[in-house]
């Protein structure tokens, strides 16, 4: 199983040079899943874990981005399937990572494993604190419905309200209070230098 998972961060290294959903940020939900596995005391696979975080939003990535059809979980899960079943990756460990995969994205159904519900939050985590800004502010111009500054405070400022109360785990929700409070210190200096945001 090691071989299939390198060989699958240096694929993902290689293709996930997006601002937002490339490589670093697969790094960042990968620390953090563990980060909430350790405080929670859960036991879990973590070369699972690994390749779920690698490959959750590879369906976005340019090399895999097909414009017809299916969203990027669906996408995800695709290619997800065909390199792991080239890779000959154990089964059951197959159908652990594509679900959690298929269940990462705030909002959608949970996941059936631990792996999965780490993910999930992990994911969620990453849009708070300040990491979760600098990636909206970084879809300026490169996402349809976030096209420029005022829109990405806008979305900025929706992650905020909605996503502590999609996560799972005790440990999620502590980290989820400390970024939200660095969020909303960001957004009232904001609102003070931009005349409530109309000078934006």
């Amino acid at each position: 199983m090691k071989v299939i998972v390198e060989e699958i961060e240096t694929l993902v290294s290689r293709a996930g040079t997006h601002p937002i959903w490339g490589y670093v940020h697969c790094l960042r939900v990968f620390d953090l899943a563990e980060e909430l596995a350790r405080a929670e005391r859960l036991d879990y696979d973590q070369e699972i874990l690994r390749l779920s975080a690698l490959l959750h939003d590879i369906g976005l990535y340019r090399a895999y981005s097909m414009r017809e059809g299916a969203d990027h979980t669906r996408r995800s899960v695709a290619v997800a399937t065909r390199m792991l079943r080239d890779g000959d990756f154990p089964p059951h460990a197959t159908r652990v990572v594509l679900d959690a995969i298929e269940h990462h994205p705030p909002g959608a159904p949970p996941g059936r494993s631990t792996e999965a519900s780490l993910l999930k939050d992990a994911v969620a985590l990453d849009y708070l604190g300040s990491v979760g800004l600098a990636r909206v502010f970084a879809m300026v111009g490169l996402e349809e419905d976030v096209p420029d500054l005022a829109a990405a405070v806008r979305h900025a400022m929706s992650l905020r309200r909605t996503l502590p109360d999609l996560l799972y785990f005790d440990a999620s929700r502590h980290l989820a209070h400390e970024r939200v409070l660095e969020m909303d210190r960001f957004f009232a200096h904001l609102e003070n230098s931009t005349a409530n945001l109309k000078l934006l």
